[in-house]
């Protein structure tokens, strides 16, 4: 399928559940990833930063992207597009609503600075290869195998968020349309939606999801995404997530950081 990027996008701005967009504002803000001096800086080498602030900008992610969108700190105004641009370090002018795949790098973020921290606890340092950095949205692919690896990435992380969001019982009719309704809101194609749609109607398949993960990192990255697509405040979900980091072999002081990104203690 392609367009996985673009259905990730439309999700973490809100398609799944409301606690969404919240979470990723939190993520966005100093306390969780859009800090200075952090995975991002360190990755990027000050990119998200020095290409993509404007004078008078603030000093987090959210900070700059809200100087980009005139003001507004809302990611759900749209700012998916500047997101992406400002990580691959695009540059203020040619950002706002240009690309897609802000969700992936966030997550990828995310997923990055929790193993990074882990791991400085734990005495080791994070080494992140090119196929690294693909993987997690934050370098833009230079071929068709690459967009190809970023696509299946994304549409695997879009599966995550599917089955996250059915541990609470299954999605309703109700629920089902309110999300397509968003995605079609937001753009995203129809080849896209029928598969999304397809995925919602699917039985859980927890095992098989986990199966299809093919690093460490990306498993973090279905992890914060799992995350994001719940409202946490039932057992059946908080076992969920338990059960799933389990499977994918998250540590947890990785699984801690993550949930600290996002704001959730």
């Amino acid at each position: 399928m392609s367009n996985a990027l673009e259905l990730l996008d439309s999700l973490l701005q809100g398609g799944m559940k409301n606690a969404s967009a919240d979470r990723l504002d939190y993520s966005l803000s100093e306390k969780g990833i859009g800090g200075r001096g952090g995975v991002l800086d360190e990755i990027l080498g000050n990119a998200a930063t020095k290409n993509a602030v404007p004078a008078g900008g603030g000093g987090d992610l959210g900070g700059m992207l809200g100087s980009i969108l005139g003001g507004s700190k809302n990611v759900k105004t749209g700012a998916m597009g500047a997101i992406a641009g400002a990580l691959l370090g695009g540059g203020s002018k040619s950002i706002k609503g240009a690309l897609t795949g802000g969700a992936l790098a966030i997550l990828g973020s995310i997923a990055l600075q929790a193993m990074r921290n882990a791991g400085a606890k734990q005495g080791g340092g994070l080494q992140v290869d090119s196929t690294a950095k693909l993987s997690a949205g934050l370098r833009a692919p230079e071929n068709d195998q690459e967009v190809q690896h970023l696509e299946s990435v994304a549409q695997l992380i879009v599966k995550a968020m599917v089955n996250a969001a059915k541990a609470d019982g299954r999605v309703d009719e109700t629920e089902l349309k309110r999300i397509l309704g968003n995605a079609e809101e937001d753009g995203v194609n129809a080849q896209a939606r029928e598969f999304l749609s397809a995925e919602l109607r699917k039985p859980m398949d927890t095992d098989g999801l986990v199966g299809a993960v093919s690093s460490p990192q990306v498993a973090a990255q279905v992890y914060a995404a799992s995350l994001m697509a719940v409202e946490l405040d039932t057992p059946q979900e908080k076992q969920y997530l338990s059960d799933l980091a389990s499977k994918l072999s998250l540590d947890d002081e990785v699984v801690q950081h993550i949930h600290s990104a996002v704001g959730l203690a």
